[in-house]
């Protein structure tokens, strides 16, 4: 199956302090302590895991829809 595009949802751990990413359509989770080094993890991950789980990719072309999110609780601690 080929894909360019995919949505991956981020939130921050508030006790681990820790960001994490998760995309059940191609099968990745990651965490970083930056939402920076998150984002740039999952670009470096997201392709060769994609392929792993069956789906053709074209980096060239490739899109990750970063989603964040948060609850109120999380906004207020943050």
């Amino acid at each position: 199956m080929k894909i360019n595009t995919f949505t991956v949802n981020v939130s921050h751990d508030t006790e681990s302090g820790m960001w994490i990413a998760l995309c059940d359509e191609i099968g990745l989770a990651t965490e970083s302590e930056t939402y920076e080094g998150l984002t740039e993890r999952v670009w470096e991950t997201a392709p060769e895991i994609a392929t792993e789980n069956g789906f053709e990719i074209d980096t060239e072309t490739l899109r990750i829809n970063f989603q964040q999110i948060q609850t109120a609780g999380e906004r207020v601690s943050l």
